[in-house]
């Protein structure tokens, strides 16, 4: 389980800071450090299975007085849910195979509308339709 351990280390200067961190990943079970705090006085371990106590303790030796703040558990980001692509279809060709059946034709002159071509051609007499 991986965890977030945040300690405040009384650090005053870059080279006590550089001490720390390279003391920090050093650990066992550490598998990243980070500088935070106002004041940059806490450090932020990311790790699996990290003793938090004595790797305090070993700050304590090694660097300056240290005290453990807080511990939390890492969560694994959640992956945003893939959407699926939508069919793509082929696109008709209307030169090759002319108009399909169930196409809806703006202007039907004859009135065939899906009705068998023996019949006898009925006449569209609408203003708004022009052939020519």
């Amino acid at each position: 389980m991986k965890q977030k351990i945040l300690i405040r280390i009384s650090m005053t200067d870059d080279k006590t800071r550089a001490k720390a961190m390279k003391t920090a990943v050093q650990f066992k079970g550490v598998s990243g450090a980070e500088i935070k705090g106002d004041h940059r006085n806490q450090i932020e371990v990311t790790g699996a299975e990290v003793d938090m106590i004595c790797l305090t303790n070993t700050l304590r030796k090694k660097v300056a007085f240290a005290e453990l703040v807080s511990v939390n558990k890492v969560e694994p980001p959640k992956k945003p849910e893939e959407k699926k692509p939508e069919p793509c279809y082929q696109p008709w060709h209307y030169a090759v195979y002319g108009v399909p059946s169930s196409y809806p034709h703006p202007c039907d002159p004859y009135g065939y509308n899906g009705k068998g071509y023996t019949e006898e051609p009925v006449y569209n007499h609408e203003p708004n339709c022009k052939i020519m």
